[in-house]
């Protein structure tokens, strides 16, 4: 059904997470680059530049591919998220709510481009970063990354959700 396999070199960040028979983990002391170089890899995510000058980008003029997408998707993919375990969301919401606002505080200070738009890759909050999570959700869903679509509200607690509203 799915003609992607995966190739990982790092274990599942989540001990309870177990990857879909798609994915598998590089065998020892390999190298992605080099991998790519001789074939045993079509392609790869390496990243903002490429490693190697050999090697080219599988989507043509990626920034303006990139542009496009994220004004046709209402925002560029989540790279990484700022997370706080369960226990102290729910008995400290007031850590979670000071932890946010140092980081909106960071970003205004750091005077970083294109704040509030469709490209900012640092928005704040579930809602500014609803479409994107739903996207995200799909997708992963549809590879089997995961065993069932979530809704984005399950995935955050109710001061999580509240932020940047």
């Amino acid at each position: 059904m799915n003609s992607i396999r995966w190739i990982t070199f790092e274990d599942p960040h989540l001990a309870e997470y177990h990857d879909p028979e798609i994915v598998e983990r590089a065998p020892a002391g390999k190298d992605l680059v080099q991998m790519l170089l001789d074939g045993e890899i079509d392609a790869a995510i390496v990243g903002d530049s490429l490693p190697d000058a050999r090697l080219k980008h599988l989507i043509p003029n990626p920034d303006e591919a990139a542009r496009k997408w994220a004004a046709a998707h209402g925002g560029v993919p989540i790279n990484h998220m700022v997370v706080v375990r369960d226990h102290i969301a729910k008995s400290r919401p007031d850590v979670v709510r000071d932890i946010f606002r140092m980081l909106r505080e960071s970003k205004m200070a750091a005077k970083l481009p294109e704040t509030g738009t469709a490209r900012d890759a640092l928005r704040f909050g579930v809602e500014a970063n609803r479409r994107s999570l739903e996207t995200i959700i799909d997708y992963c869903q549809r590879q089997r990354l995961i065993p069932r679509r979530f809704a984005v509200d399950e995935l955050f607690d109710d001061t999580t959700r509240a932020l940047g509203a």
